[in-house]
């Protein structure tokens, strides 16, 4: 390799190395864990216990005799009950000015959904959706219960 060569190597390795590596965001955390529970992530089972981090695109699926509470980044509160499945489909929040999005899906099984500071802001921003409906947070607090088995 000559002089010209190594040179444009370094530059071009020093810029790979500035560029800013985006960690993946933290939409909430693992408050409660009850039972069997286990996270989804990248293809990957991943184990449960209180303060596991909840990142978008994680699913989290309990067992017949498991639960899971999480409170996500804007102090929402999320609780799966036994033989369910989430997915944290959508998750935006900027602490400075309570602005964001929420999207959870619930695939099967139960959730019990309290508020936080999204829907406080923009009540339209946050959504939860079953295989059959699609429901818009304009309350503070609601249960889910659907019957319909995950793929």
């Amino acid at each position: 390799m000559n002089l010209h060569h190594s040179a444009a190597a370094i530059v071009l390795a020093a810029t790979l190395l500035a560029l800013p590596v985006r960690a993946a965001e933290i939409a909430g955390v693992v408050k409660r864990v009850q039972g069997s529970v286990a996270m989804q992530r990248e293809g990957q089972t991943l184990p449960v216990a209180a303060g596991t981090p909840v990142q978008v695109g994680d699913r989290l699926v309990t067992g017949a005799d498991g639960s899971v509470g999480l409170t996500m980044a804007d102090d929402s509160l999320l609780t799966a009950g036994p033989a369910s499945t989430l997915v944290v489909s959508r998750f935006r929040f900027d602490s400075t000015t309570n602005d964001g999005n929420m999207l959870i899906e619930l695939l099967k099984g139960t959730l019990h959904f309290v508020s936080g500071l999204i829907a406080k802001q923009a009540p339209q921003n946050v959504n939860v959706q079953t295989r059959n409906a699609l429901m818009g947070v304009r309350g503070t607090e609601f249960i889910v219960d659907t019957r319909a088995e995950a793929p």
